[in-house]
């Protein structure tokens, strides 16, 4: 073709940039180091994988096993102490179909936190969700004086169904068993208890069934017992800002909705 008889030749299009994409569901909980790697690094959670058996009373369980239950349930290695965050979301929906089943059935739900400053407002959420669909919650008058952690007094209180530790002034951070114990054996047979530190602990203990949020130092909670209730461990990396467990709300919501369940 001649040169004369040719079309125009047009510039290309200038390209629109492309809109930044939303980051995932498990990107925002790396961002928000509720997941990922925490404070415990490689070596103290082997020491805390070979003290599990004891910790979850489960003397016939080799390390082996401890080990399988860690990756399963928080995605961690050996030689990566960390937490996936797709654990966390398949976790989470597990742990809201739970509690949405025992609420649709009328059954006894406690919800405790021993660190208030972190986990009382999620688990305030989650307790709303299920009173609304039918569950019964703890409630009444403050229990107590007690001695917690080697002070007193201290009381436990009900907020909104959720109980928490106070010294008639603050909400406190609880680490020993003198509290939970307390509650459990206040408060009667609950079917479910929904809970975090020693408050999922004393309960697993008990026997009780247990939906737990729980980060690699409480690697134990993961060990599977036949002998006991199961223990739905959503893993999660503690001592974050309260803000940043609201990314929970949406797996542990879906269950009302129809999402899986099942348990971890």
């Amino acid at each position: 073709m001649k040169a004369r008889n040719r079309p125009p030749r047009l510039e290309p299009a200038a390209r629109a940039d492309a809109a930044p994409s939303e980051p995932t569901l498990e990107q925002r909980m790396l961002q928000a180091r509720i997941a990922g790697r925490g404070t415990v690094g490689p070596t103290e959670l082997r020491h805390l994988v070979e003290r599990a058996p004891a910790d979850a009373m489960a003397p016939g369980v080799g390390t082996d096993a401890v080990w399988a239950a860690v990756h399963r349930v928080f995605g961690a290695r050996p030689e990566r102490a960390e937490i996936l965050p797709d654990r966390v979301i398949a976790a989470a929906r597990v742990a809201g179909a739970r509690v949405h089943e025992a609420a649709r059935r009328g059954e006894r739900i406690v919800f405790a936190t021993a660190v208030p400053a972190t986990l009382l407002p999620l688990h305030l959420w989650l307790a709303e969700r299920a009173r609304s669909a039918g569950a019964s919650l703890g409630d009444g008058a403050d229990i107590g004086p007690l001695r917690v952690d080697g002070r007193t007094p201290r009381w436990l209180r009900f907020l909104d169904g959720v109980a928490v530790v106070t010294d008639g002034h603050s909400l406190l951070a609880v680490n020993g068993p003198e509290a939970p114990d307390e509650l459990l054996f206040r408060v009667g047979r609950a079917s479910l208890v929904v809970a975090d530190g020693p408050f999922a602990a004393a309960a697993r203990a008990c026997g009780v069934e247990v939906v737990a949020f729980a980060g690699l130092e409480r690697c134990g909670l993961a060990v599977p017992d036949p002998r006991r209730a199961p223990c739905t461990v959503v893993p999660v990396h503690p001592g974050r800002p309260p803000g940043a467990y609201e990314l929970l709300r949406d797996p542990l919501g879906g269950a009302a909705t129809g999402s899986a369940s099942g348990e971890m």
